[in-house]
């Protein structure tokens, strides 16, 4: 299983927007957590940290079957016709003479259609068959909580920059332009909480918690039925 979109995703959004917004000249932002990094060499930076998720609604459930026909040698799977759906990177194959487990990893020349893909495992089917790559998707919005730490003798104005656009038609075009899985929600208001750092020295920081939706996805690999055979049994014969 997968998650779309995942964690790496969401800070490199909302870093983007953070360095878009702010104007200083070599200003970073980093995630917090990392151990052994020391801080940025420009006196403004920004940290942030990943401090809450919650649930906004149920899950809701889609399932897509995707149908077609190719061969395999080794890792490399030729695909010469797709009768419906859409092959995707990361999803599983399942067909008579695949390997279990087998799912499709970046590469190749086929982008969802006929095309060779590359294989995560080594199988042999010389002659064309059938086969599929169907999921199921299960979408649980989340309000997404990030708590920035903006440091530097800019800081105060910064974290009001950040958080006035947050909140700000900008930002949602800006976050939800960049992934249409994201959308900002609200910030709290910026609040001064010195930081003594690894030498001693007071640093002024402010610090304002970013709540984000994050429509997160989890990928389920499914196999759907191919042919469906229905039988009359005699309830009166079969069970008198």
């Amino acid at each position: 299983m997968i998650v779309i979109p995942n964690q790496v995703n969401i800070f490199q959004v909302v870093g983007d927007f953070i360095t878009n917004v702010i104007s200083t000249a070599g200003f970073e932002v980093v995630q917090g957590q990392v151990n052994r990094t020391p801080e940025p060499a420009n006196a403004d930076f920004a940290v942030m940290w990943p401090i809450l998720r919650n649930r906004i609604e149920t899950n809701t459930d889609a399932a897509i079957d995707t149908l077609f026909t190719a061969t395999i040698a080794g890792t490399v799977m030729t695909v010469s016709a797709v009768a419906f759906g859409t092959i995707e990177v990361t999803n599983e194959v399942f067909g008579n003479n695949v390997t279990a487990g087998t799912t499709i990893v970046p590469g190749g020349t086929g982008t969802g259609g006929v095309g060779t893909y590359n294989l995560s495992a080594s199988s042999t089917v010389a002659s064309p068959e059938q086969m599929a790559c169907g999921t199921i998707t299960v979408t649980q919005p989340t309000e997404v909580v990030i708590q920035l730490d903006v440091h530097g003798p800019n800081a105060s104005d910064n974290a009001q920059i950040i958080s006035t656009m947050w909140r700000d038609d900008y930002g949602y075009n800006f976050i939800n332009g960049e992934n249409n899985a994201m959308a900002p929600l609200f910030t709290s208001d910026p609040r001064m909480a010195p930081f003594s750092d690894a030498e001693q020295q007071i640093e002024i920081r402010y610090i304002l918690e970013l709540h984000l939706q994050v429509n997160q996805a989890v990928i389920i690999p499914q196999q759907f039925a191919g042919v469906v055979e229905v039988d009359v049994i005699s309830v009166e014969e079969a069970y008198q």
